[in-house]
């Protein structure tokens, strides 16, 4: 396997503003922007049977909810919520996305 060292302009970021634009670019570009006032990324899968379950947690740091799909996801938000260096939270904020060592958009 080969490994190489991939810079901050090397990977592409992807993001829903909060207007439902789709945006993409270097993440050395993007790096401004606030993420937790973007849509998520992607759509939680909600199905019959499935083993994980998509929930929202109200977080008093962001003043409104939070998704989450584990009990992992859970506890990580709670702890963040009371941590005061923490300014915003958000689920499933955006997509990376990098050349891999063929070449392809891994």
């Amino acid at each position: 396997m080969v490994v190489r060292e991939v810079s901050a302009e090397d990977v592409e970021l992807e993001y829903v503003s909060a207007v439902g634009i789709r945006e993409r670019g270097a993440l050395g570009h993007l790096w401004p922007v606030r993420f937790e006032s973007v849509r998520p990324e992607r759509r939680f899968p909600a199905f019959r049977g499935q083993g994980n379950w998509c929930v929202w947690y109200w977080s008093a740091t962001c003043g409104g909810h939070v998704a989450y799909e584990s009990w992992l996801e859970r506890d990580h938000l709670m702890l963040l919520d009371f941590d005061p260096l923490v300014t915003g939270m958000a689920s499933q904020p955006f997509r990376l996305s990098w050349a891999g060592s063929d070449g392809k958009r891994v």
